[in-house]
């Protein structure tokens, strides 16, 4: 089954969030979280871009605001990744294990759902450590007049590594391949100390220079 969460309205996104559906979850809502994020850095650079006073940066405002865009259309995508790659766990669930022989093909198709499962909240969290890394950027470098969207841009980030980290987290404890998830959470645990950190460095900028 496909998904289009991308284009749904808000309310519309919300309504399926908040029912008994299995999907959209906690990694569609840090996709769309994300984009949040990202769209907020990219207002800060465009208020930024071309202004006199910030001419010394005006080329990293137009470099921030093509990563962006590039960002922006990865988080949206990455509401339906989430979806499409829990369907199958989903169908797995409802696979019989009355025999051995049943249990057996039941526990290898999960072990590959939950492999896919987890590649998509990792892929997340390295968009988000890349947005973070832009708000940083634009708190020490945006419009004065747009600080506090820089910001919110690196809180919002800051809220879908974490919910992204917990989706990497659940889908590898499950895994019989030890090897393979301990990989996958060295990967996640390193994402998330940097991410959490710029986070924290750019919102931490930004609050000392509004107070």
């Amino acid at each position: 089954m496909g998904y289009d969460f991308r284009n749904s309205t808000i309310d519309e996104f919300t309504k399926e969030l908040s029912s008994k559906s299995s999907v959209p979850g906690g990694g569609g809502a840090a996709g769309l979280v994300a984009s949040v994020g990202i769209a907020l850095s990219s207002m800060t650079a465009a208020f930024t871009v071309g202004k006199p006073k910030y001419a010394s940066v005006n080329a990293d405002m137009e470099r921030i605001l093509s990563e962006c865009e590039e960002l922006r259309n990865e988080a949206l995508a990455a509401m339906d990744r989430d979806a499409e790659a829990f369907e199958p766990m989903s169908l797995v669930y409802k696979m019989p294990r009355d025999t051995e022989e049943e249990r057996k093909a039941r526990d290898e198709a999960m072990e590959d759902c939950l492999h896919g499962a987890g590649l998509v909240p990792l892929s997340l969290m390295e968009l988000c450590c890349r947005g973070i890394d832009l708000a940083l950027e634009l708190s020490e470098k945006g419009s004065e007049l747009l600080l506090s969207d820089a910001g919110c841009s690196a809180a919002a980030l800051s809220a879908a590594l974490r919910s992204a980290y917990l989706n990497v987290i659940i889908n590898t404890s499950s895994m019989k391949d030890r090897k393979h998830a301990s990989e996958l959470l060295e990967k996640a645990d390193k994402l998330y100390r940097e991410g959490v950190e710029n986070a924290e460095k750019a919102y931490g900028s930004v609050l000392r220079k509004l107070q």
